[in-house]
């Protein structure tokens, strides 16, 4: 097993379980195809890229251990996010910060100047903004990369629900962002 670029995940799961020469490089290609996806959901969820990173590291070691254990995976991208999502809940619940949701949103500062940055940092604000339950699946759908299936999922949600909390959250986000480009 050289070239396991590709490969499925389901062949690549195959191999790592095998854990004799081809284990290795199958290892590798899922973390290729999934480590930058699972690192911007937890950069977004902690707010800090240094966190994120020892989060991914702990999602691919649990990763490694279950797989070599025989857990039964459906869905890589699936079983690789819940695992980051339990591990940024965990982050956040023993960092103490104490995370309150607004009653009201925030009035975002209209600039005529649109750069890059200020747009950045209106769309960070807007999205710290949102309803826990909305910003976490529309997280993990832009960042993460997962489909509305994979984030059923990693959250246990209906896809409905997703579907509903998605839609939701994109709303708000132009309710608020909206006025940035009414000029």
């Amino acid at each position: 097993m050289q070239d396991v670029t590709h490969h499925t995940d389901p062949d690549l799961l195959l191999a790592i379980r095998a854990a004799d020469d081809r284990s290795e490089p199958a290892f590798r290609e899922v973390y290729r195809r999934y480590a930058r996806r699972l690192f911007l959901y937890a950069a977004k969820v902690t707010g800090s890229q240094q966190s994120a990173r020892d989060i991914v590291q702990d999602v691919f070691l649990k990763f490694l251990q279950k797989v070599r254990e025989g857990e039964v995976v459906d869905s890589t991208a699936a079983y690789l996010m819940t695992i980051n999502r339990n591990l940024c809940l965990n982050h956040k619940r023993d960092s103490r910060l104490e995370y309150m949701e607004p009653d009201v949103l925030p009035e975002i500062p209209v600039e005529s100047d649109h750069d890059a940055e200020e747009i950045r940092r209106h769309l960070g604000l807007a999205l710290n903004a949102l309803p826990e339950q909305y910003r976490e699946p529309l997280m993990m759908q832009v960042y993460g990369g997962l489909s509305y299936a994979e984030i059923c999922e990693a959250t246990g949600e209906s896809l409905p629900t997703i579907r509903h909390r998605i839609s939701r959250a994109k709303q708000r986000l132009r309710d608020i962002l909206i006025p940035l480009f009414a000029q």
